[in-house]
Formats: structure tokens, sequence, C-alpha cells
């Protein structure tokens, strides 16, 4: 968690803890993430990643569905790229296997980060 709270800092971006109920994390155009301090370390740390991507793309709120779901596909490419390093994958991969869950515990973070990890290294191969 320091990690992300260090990359927070960096950016000029504050975090608060708040009971938001269901919801883990949100980020706030005033440069304020708050994070559920009723989650786990685990939970905080990659929401944390997260916010950090929509503040570092400046999304704001919108009711635009598909716009919406663009945002958070992004928030989790930066999260993504924040918490996984490539060695750091290849060795969970070679320890767990391919399974996107064994593979997200290994690394402490979510199944839909490993996605996103996915995503964006396919998308990178796909490219180069």
């Amino acid at each position: 968690m320091d990690d992300m709270l260090e990359e927070a800092h960096a950016r000029g971006v504050r975090v608060a803890w708040r009971d938001l109920g269901r919801r883990n994390g949100e980020y706030h155009s005033t440069g304020l993430i708050l994070l559920n301090p009723r989650r786990s370390e685990s939970v905080q740390r990659v929401t944390l990643a997260h916010e950090l991507g929509h503040a570092h793309y400046g999304h704001g709120w919108t009711d635009d569905r598909a716009i919406r779901e663009r945002y958070e596909r992004l928030a989790d490419e930066h999260a993504a790229r924040l918490l996984i390093r490539a060695g750091e994958y290849a060795v969970a991969e070679s320890v767990v296997g391919p399974h996107v869950g064994a593979i997200a515990r290994e690394l402490g973070v979510t199944t839909k980060i490993v996605e996103a990890w996915q995503r964006v290294v396919d998308r990178t191969r796909r490219t180069a």
C-alpha cells in the first residue's frame, strides 16, 4: 500500500478514508481519492491504483454507459501497469499456471487487474 500512497503523493493526489458503503473507492476531480477503510489492504491498494488511473486521464462523472465503461477499462489498465511487472507476472504464472484467479492471488491483485494487464500486453505485442 505504501507504494501506491507514495505514487499518489508524487502525482499531487490526496488520499483519505471514508466509509463508502458497498463502494471500494472514488476519485474526485478536486484531486482527492477516497478509499473505503472497511476493505482489506490489498483491495484498498488495487482501488487506489485504479482511482489513480481516473486521475491520470482526468475522468469525470458521466451518465453515458459506454463512456463510463471505457473509463473503467482505462483505469483498470493504468492500475495494472502500476501494480504488475512482467517478471513478477511470469514468475506467478510459472508457479500457479495460467488460471487468472490463481495469478491474481499470487500477485495480490484482483482478477480484473490481471485481465487488464493481459489486454495491455496483448495490445503491445500486436503493435510491436
